[in-house]
């Protein structure tokens, strides 16, 4: 790691100190004491003790959340965020948290594209090679659906790829094999490429037809969809020109916690959203069920232990037990307002209505009226309770008012996914 840090208490004084590993002159500390207006402070150095240090005041009985940003040479980085609670400081993260990662030992990308990482934050429920990845998209250069290979190159997908050597096979019927392991390859560079797909799976890799123009993905509607009995999720990114633009998502189904990590070349952009690390994956399946209101709770078990469903792949659909769910609340039908289609289709508008403030205008941009009341998409409200800083893609358009657990930067150097368990 780059540094290490910590909190000393001397009487009633908390002392946030900085040792770095690297070459490092100068340390921010950006801190708030009780959650109030956050400080931004150049740290000092102890020469005696060879770190930086920063003492606030009277604060020993406080909690302080504080982050770290400092240089290792002309880039500069931001660190996650830490608690000082009661005396006691949250501890390093550990080898297994996305953030154990230094910036700076992130490769340097080529031909425009982003360092990519898969990361096993399983605990030991799965090994390296019982985690298996595929990126799929379209090749900007030829304008052809491609799959990523270990060397960093888009090589273009058809229906021959279905039976060509080293295929897959399920029941009989032959698949393409796009999939890598993540004891394959450390950093693998994810050049530029079009509606891109990070699919990730444990213990088995999916089960996909390619054709010359495009693949049939995972179909939960579908009863004898290969997929259905397997565990898996997946990210959504293009990277172009303007850089890198991605989200985890949850508006079809979640699989396992997914945390998403982009660092930029310049060292001045250090993000992840996703769920949190200290979620699992049982234990989201239990809030889930116990959280929801109940015309939701089956989401989370018609599917189980595989998945828990967005609202469209269960009784919400038309026929099903809440087809008419948002009945009373708009003229909108609930299957548009849940796919944000046909009368729904404005953003703006799908958003108000999952986020039931549609009658109050003035609380579309309000994130602390939203899902304040029934009817509302209370599936989504969950992944924002459960999700980093409050980001979540709970459904088609909860971009709407910055609420999707989406990040880009113009500069990508490094893309960590971690699957946790």
């Amino acid at each position: 790691a780059d540094f290490t840090q910590g909190a000393d208490v001397s009487g009633n004084n908390v002392t946030l100190w900085f040792k770095s590993s690297v070459n490092t002159t100068w340390v921010d500390v950006h801190y708030k004491v009780n959650s109030g207006v956050q400080q931004n402070v150049r740290m000092s150095f102890n020469a005696g003790a060879a770190r930086f240090e920063h003492t606030i005041l009277t604060a020993a009985q406080a909690e302080i959340e504080y982050f770290f940003t400092y240089n290792n040479g002309v880039p500069a980085y931001d660190t996650t965020t830490f608690t000082y609670r009661s005396g006691q400081p949250d501890p390093e993260p550990s080898t297994n948290s996305i953030y154990s990662i230094p910036a700076s030992s992130i490769p340097q990308p080529s031909e425009g594209g982003v360092s990519l990482k898969v990361m096993n934050g399983t605990g030991g429920a799965y090994t390296d090679d019982q985690i298996y990845w595929g990126v799929i998209g379209i090749n900007p250069v030829n304008g052809k659906w491609s799959y990523l290979d270990l060397a960093g190159r888009l090589l273009p997908i058809s229906s021959d790829l279905n039976n060509a050597p080293g295929h897959l096979t399920k029941d009989g019927i032959n698949y393409a094999n796009i999939y890598h392991k993540i004891s394959d390859a450390n950093w693998v560079n994810l050049p530029k490429i079009e509606s891109g797909r990070l699919f990730l799976s444990v213990g088995s890799p999916l089960y996909m037809k390619t054709f010359d123009d495009g693949f049939a993905g995972p179909d939960l509607n579908n009863p004898t969809d290969p997929n259905l009995n397997i565990i898996f999720d997946f990210v959504e990114f293009t990277v172009d020109k303007d850089g890198y633009h991605g989200n985890t998502t949850r508006v079809d189904q979640f699989g396992f916690p997914i945390q998403h990590r982009l660092v930029n070349l310049a060292g001045n952009y250090d993000r992840t959203v996703g769920e949190l690390e200290s979620e699992t994956r049982s234990g989201l399946f239990a809030k889930y069920v116990n959280e929801v209101p109940y015309e939701f709770k089956s989401l989370g078990t018609l599917q189980a232990p595989y998945r828990i469903l967005s609202p469209m792949k269960g009784p919400f659909q038309e026929g099903g037990a809440y087809e008419n769910y948002f009945a009373g609340y708009s003229s909108i039908s609930t299957q548009d307002i849940l796919l944000g289609v046909g009368e729904a289709s404005n953003p703006e508008v799908c958003a108000a209505l999952n986020r039931h403030v549609y009658t109050e205008p003035d609380n579309w941009n309000r994130v602390d009226q939203y899902y304040q009341a029934a009817p509302a998409n209370y599936y989504a409200k969950f992944w924002h309770d459960h999700s980093i800083d409050g980001l979540a893609y709970g459904f088609c358009y909860d971009d709407v008012n910055g609420q999707a657990a989406y990040l880009e930067v113009g500069d990508p150097k490094g893309l960590i996914v971690r699957v946790g368990w």
